[in-house]
């Protein structure tokens, strides 16, 4: 969670709304430029093919797809582990309580406490930390619930890294977004990228960030601009079908994040990587990923991709977009694969 200050309280802002603005979103997010290669003085700048504008039906649900789909829809729920296999959290609590049992415990009383669906803050708070109380982000949000160090001084969060106090300032931050925005999925819209920034969307249009837009994808399986329309709200959805819960929520993995620099796009962090993308911005990176995955299909199929943050010579820093590998030599053959179809790649060792 990584935003600026909260504008004082005011009446929601509103445009005309409709199936027709999430079109157009689509089409905004298909319009992306170059992506950049990066390493040591080289750099590879991939042209998009002309055809991934077009937006045609999926075929699957009455989904609307597009040649370059910029974002996984819907996005995959968070992967179980079986009872029993759950890693401990980092966090030393004088309970015999069991670290995730006492955080889906506070998830749960906390929500109910404003009026907050669950299952939607389980999602929320393990997306944001895989419910590590000593999450540290590569922005530097802390904590269980990211706050970051001024926005938590702002909300009186003494401790980012008490998770009892940060999930209880997260839950109270959140109903106080909804009382502003109107529902829950524009609420995690701001928890992510910031109150002013959603409100300038919801006046102005254009996009939010691709971070921006795949968070609430993820946690509220529908694009945020779908929230815009007056009356909506996030669907009742459980972590797991016809599971409590509290069984549901005891089965996600406490995962140590500290020590990761990819974004989160669900793709598991390897040594090596295939770099097909990167781009100081990361909403052009990803589109630019999108694009690359688009034509060429057999190749990359729909695999994740990591992103990382990386120097690139007289650019600074960009968002490095590489097909994970858990070898060199696995690396390599992706790579060769792809040039012989006529893509272009590199084959780098993820620090």
């Amino acid at each position: 969670m990584s935003f600026s200050a909260s504008a004082p309280a005011a009446s929601r802002p509103r445009r005309p709304r409709g199936d027709a603005a999430i079109r157009r979103w689509l089409r905004g997010v298909a319009g992306a430029g170059l992506a950049i290669l990066s390493t040591g003085a080289l750099l590879v700048a991939i042209a998009a093919p002309a055809a991934a504008d077009t937006i045609r039906p999926a075929g699957r649900s009455g989904e609307v797809a597009i040649a370059l789909p910029a974002l996984p829809y819907p996005p995959s729920p968070p992967r179980f582990e079986p009872a029993g296999t759950i890693p401990g959290n980092a966090e030393a609590e004088a309970t015999e309580e069991a670290p995730v049992d006492r955080i889906c415990r506070l998830i749960a009383e906390n929500a109910d406490a404003v009026g907050m669906p669950r299952d939607f803050f389980a999602r929320l708070i393990w997306k944001e930390s895989r419910f590590d109380a000593k999450a540290v982000s590569p922005v530097g949000a802390q904590g269980i619930a990211q706050f970051m160090p001024y926005t938590a001084a702002e909300r009186g969060l003494d401790d980012p890294y008490d998770s009892a106090e940060a999930i209880r300032h997260s839950a109270l931050y959140l109903a106080d977004l909804r009382a502003e925005l109107g529902n829950w999925g524009l609420a995690a819209a701001a928890y992510n990228g910031g109150i002013n920034r959603v409100k300038r969307w919801i006046v102005s249009g254009g996009r939010l960030p691709y971070e921006t837009e795949n968070y609430v994808l993820a946690i509220a399986f529908q694009p945020a601009v779908w929230f815009q329309e007056d009356g909506r709200e996030v669907a009742e959805r459980p972590l797991e079908d016809g599971k409590e819960f509290r069984d549901s929520c005891r089965r996600l993995p406490v995962i140590a994040t500290r020590a990761f620099a990819s974004l989160d796009t669900g793709a598991p962090k390897k040594p090596w990587g295939v770099q097909v993308a990167g781009n100081p911005n990361q909403g052009v990176a990803m589109a630019a990923f999108r694009r690359v995955q688009a034509a060429f299909p057999g190749i990359l199929g729909d695999t994740r991709p990591l992103v990382l943050r990386e120097r690139a010579p007289g650019i600074g820093r960009i968002y490095a977009v590489r097909i994970g590998a858990d070898s060199r030599g696995e690396a390599n053959q992706l790579c060769v694969k792809l040039k012989q179809a006529g893509g272009s790649c590199i084959v780098l060792k993820n620090r």
